[in-house]
């Protein structure tokens, strides 16, 4: 399973190094993340190789974070593809509540990151052929 993290924090200067900072001194490494104001605050999705350690260290540091379970799955780094992925999960009446995305290393595929509350998602994208990203190659 795989896991992204949301910190709430203050939007002030050095909110987010302290993110980072407790992140690098626990050998942490963070591979995606995206950051959303609401004006005087925020929330900062992580990607880090081992949420759990990372949850429990910005915990430790009186950080508001919570822990949510995600899908990562691949397509063509091309035009119209991210839209065909949403279509077909609109067809299958899927809500998504968070997404981003980024490049994959060989830069022709990306990895769309989905938090939604569809129990079966796996098995629904499978079944519509997507690759879905591991622990393994999400992580590393």
């Amino acid at each position: 399973m795989l896991y992204h993290l949301s910190v709430f924090l203050e939007n002030n200067p050095g909110k987010l190094e302290k993110i980072t900072k407790i992140l690098a001194e626990n050998k942490i490494n963070l591979s995606a993340m995206s950051l959303a104001s609401t004006g005087d605050f925020g929330v900062m999705k992580l990607l880090v190789d081992n949420p759990d350690k990372a949850y429990d260290v910005l915990k430790q540091n009186k950080l508001t974070i919570t822990k949510r379970q995600i899908v990562a799955v691949v397509v063509d780094n091309v035009s119209g593809s991210f839209n065909v992925l949403l279509n077909k999960l609109t067809s299958q009446n899927v809500n998504i509540e968070d997404c981003y995305g980024f490049l994959l290393g060989d830069g022709k595929t990306a990895a769309i990151v989905l938090e939604t509350e569809t129990e079966n998602i796996e098995k629904i994208l499978k079944e519509m052929n997507f690759e879905i990203l591991t622990a393994d190659k999400i992580y590393k």
